[in-house]
């Protein structure tokens, strides 16, 4: 008689652009000791690692791979394949698709000889056209969440095995993992869980359940590794499925999925639970919480839980205009890739290191925002960018262009078009329809976006704030998802929500009470109709020039007073140097004062670093640092500097005026808890101005690169960094 079986898998991954520390930490605390656990209990299980992680352990801790390696040859481990960066399937091009897999693949068939058949799909998120890909990459069968079976109206009774699943006649096999089982390993106690398995094994003495999820659960989770390796959960629970051996057997997930399959499935659009509930807008993200406690607090949730669901993951695209940015860079570079065709072995070459760079760059993990950090975390978008704006540099050279190509086209799909400019040093994207702005630029030779701020938003999680505890004043060890933890005091003050996008050339008229400190609080008026309103825009390609115009209106005291704003940036991309002119003028009116603030904001990632500082017409001030606020009197131009990176972008502006400069501090949430997180830097020109009939007009230069670059190109001051 054949016993129950506990088809057993963990998925092991660390983002790109990740601090190194932060990988360390993870492979002493969860992998390496959990796979020493495993080796030790004589069981067989299923192993998924992003190709980021393998690279990793390959340089730090070879030793891994070996033990691994020798696992695979008794037969211990199944490895499994997915995207080579950790992808989300569904937000890539389908050739991209098969190209990451094929390069996980290949990795796995050259250091382990081993050629796999399941996948591990990025944070579960399925859609229903997926099979043909997955069929076409050599997939046979992938683990997806019970919910997603229990959304299509399943009941937990007959997810007892495999189901087959197809689209266009392309089929693959979903094994159905158990939420129960995924809350209480290693949360409950082992008791706890042996007895969730014996309960399914009376009911079903030769079936099976399906447990596949995230190794970080096993060391690297807050308090995870005292009760996982120290407390010893982990290997009282490896004895504990070793001591029912007589009716349990524990086996990979391949072994599952060769099992007679027990039907057919259709799943709709899906992932875990959690995800589909962080993917909603704030108001929506509240209203969910309190339908799932209010069916909880009367009884219903187990009744009607499966129609209830949050909203779907490319929602964090709408949600979050930073995410969307990337995402469309991502599929513009992808889609430029795509289309060049190399003709000797030598751009060959230079092709495929180009494509590594956009699969890197697909890293999933700074698409979206849960209770792990992902979009949040500056470092992690930052590598993103970074692999992207390598990848395009490396077709720029091989196109061997000068000046800028200028272009436009609907970039970020919300209906409307933007202006797209690449070059050899500088690449930029403006958005005519709202504002006028910059919404991104990038020095091309350091991979380095400079704009790559992040805009303060309510979230739902914040109403949790006031239940936040301090770390080392929890009483028990819980799952990630319950715990509310703040790494410091006072965050609630922080807490503030920008109403406008806080990208670059901003055109801001104040009402005539706003100053640096109300400026500061974020609580201000304007005057005029220009932050978010459309400009109209006109293209000069052989100038390599963008000319926006507002023909805007300031609403005063005494009526409405027409307002024409003309605002032209001219790439230069030898120098790495736009020059820009506004022309501002009140047609038919004799003359209106007027407080106007140019605003910028830039990102260089640490806000408290003795590398990274401010300059103020080429001096460093005593309070230089990215993270300080500072009200500067009649300057010419100012400079933020990453010495340790050599990366600088300057600003000089004629006439002078004075610069407000504060810090964009968001207060996240992640696995650590609620903490404050340095976004980058807000930096506003700020005039007093008689418009006339006649145009009255301010120049400013913007330099970017290095901080050679810089100081040659900001001609009113030298720059002096310490």
């Amino acid at each position: 008689m054949s016993k129950f079986r506990l088809a057993f898998g963990i998925h092991n991954h660390q983002p790109v652009g990740n601090f190194d520390h932060v990988f360390e930490f993870a492979h002493r605390n969860a992998y390496a000791p959990f796979l020493e656990a495993l080796s030790r209990s004589g069981l067989s299980i299923s192993l998924h690692q992003s190709g980021i992680l393998w690279d990793w352990q390959e340089k730090h801790h070879p030793e891994y791979l070996q033990t691994v390696k020798a696992m695979v040859t008794q037969g211990r481990l199944e490895l499994m394949t997915g995207g080579f960066y950790e992808p989300i399937l569904i937000s890539i091009p389908e050739r991209d698709v098969q190209g990451q897999i094929k390069q996980l693949n290949d990795y796995l068939k050259k250091h382990f000889d081993f050629t796999p058949e399941g996948l591990w799909l990025t944070e579960r998120i399925w859609e229903p056209h997926l099979p043909r890909q997955l069929q076409q990459a050599g997939v046979k069968f992938l683990p997806v969440d019970d919910t997603h079976f229990i959304y299509a109206g399943f009941e937990h009774s007959q997810l007892t095995g495999p189901f087959v699943t197809e689209h266009e006649n392309y089929r693959v096999k979903l094994l159905p993992i158990s939420k129960r089982m995924r809350y209480l390993v290693p949360f409950g106690t082992v008791d706890e869980v042996i007895d969730e398995l014996k309960s399914h094994a009376e009911g079903d003495p030769s079936g099976m359940i399906i447990y596949a999820d995230d190794g970080e659960k096993f060391g690297s989770w807050p308090q995870t590794h005292q009760h996982c390796y120290v407390d010893g959960w982990l290997s009282n629970f490896f004895e504990a499925l070793a001591r029912n051996s007589d009716w349990l057997e524990v086996v990979p997930l391949k072994t599952a999925a060769d099992a007679k399959a027990v039907g057919r499935a259709y799943l709709p659009s899906a992932s875990y639970a959690e995800m589909l509930h962080w993917s909603l807008p704030p108001t929506a993200f509240v209203q969910y919480e309190n339908f799932e406690m209010y069916l909880k607090d009367h009884s219903l949730q187990k009744l009607y839980g499966r129609f209830v669901r949050g909203g779907h993951w490319r929602g964090f695209l709408a949600k979050y205009d930073e995410a969307n940015l990337m995402h469309k860079k991502m599929m513009a570079v992808s889609e430029r890739l795509a289309s060049f065709k190399a003709k000797t072995e030598a751009e060959k070459k230079q092709l495929e290191t180009a494509r590594d760079h956009l699969y890197a760059g697909q890293c999933n993990c700074p698409y979206w925002h849960g209770v792990f950090g992902g979009l949040y975390l500056p470092h992690i978008r930052q590598a993103i960018f970074s692999n992207l704006v390598s990848a395009d540099s490396i077709l720029d050279k091989m196109e061997s262009s000068k000046g800028s190509r200028i272009s436009s086209s609907d970039y970020d799909a919300d209906g409307s078009d933007e202006i797209i400019v690449g070059g050899e040093k500088l690449s930029a994207v403006f958005k005519p329809g709202r504002g006028g702005t910059l919404l991104e630029l990038s020095i091309n030779e350091r991979s380095f976006s400079i704009t790559d701020t992040l805009t303060r938003r309510r979230e739902g999680y914040h109403l949790k704030l006031d239940q936040a505890v301090t770390p080392g004043s929890e009483s028990k060890t819980a799952s990630i998802h319950d715990l509310v933890l703040a790494k410091e005091e006072g965050l609630k003050e922080l807490l503030t929500e920008d109403w406008y996008l806080k990208r670059c050339f901003i055109d801001h008229f104040f009402n005539g009470g706003v100053n640096y400190e109300a400026f500061h609080s974020g609580v201000f008026r304007e005057d005029g109709d220009f932050v978010l309103e459309p400009y109209d825009s006109r293209i000069d390609k052989k100038s390599g020039s963008i000319t926006l115009m507002r023909d805007g209106h300031l609403w005063k005291p005494e009526g409405v007073i027409p307002v024409r704003l003309v605002k032209t940036f001219a790439f230069n991309q030898d120098r790495g140097r736009i020059d820009v002119t506004y022309e501002m003028s009140c047609p038919g009116h004799a003359g209106q004062d007027v407080s106007f603030g140019l605003e910028n904001n830039f990102n260089l990632q640490a806000g408290h670093d003795d590398q990274r500082f401010v300059l103020i017409d080429g001096e460093r001030p005593h309070d230089s640092f990215l993270d300080t606020s500072a009200e500067h009197k009649g300057i010419s131009s100012f400079a933020m500097v990453d010495s340790a990176r050599d990366i600088a972008i300057g600003l000089e502006c004629r006439p002078s005026g004075d610069l407000w400069r504060m810090p964009i501090f968001t207060v996240s949430l992640s696995e650590g808890g609620f903490e404050k997180v340095y976004q980058g830097t807000t930096l506003l020109n700020h005039f007093f101005l008689r418009l006339t009939d006649e145009p009255t007009v301010l120049h400013f230069g913007l330099v970017a690169g290095t901080v050679g670059q810089v100081t040659e190109n900001l001609s009113t001051s030298a720059i002096h960094h310490k």
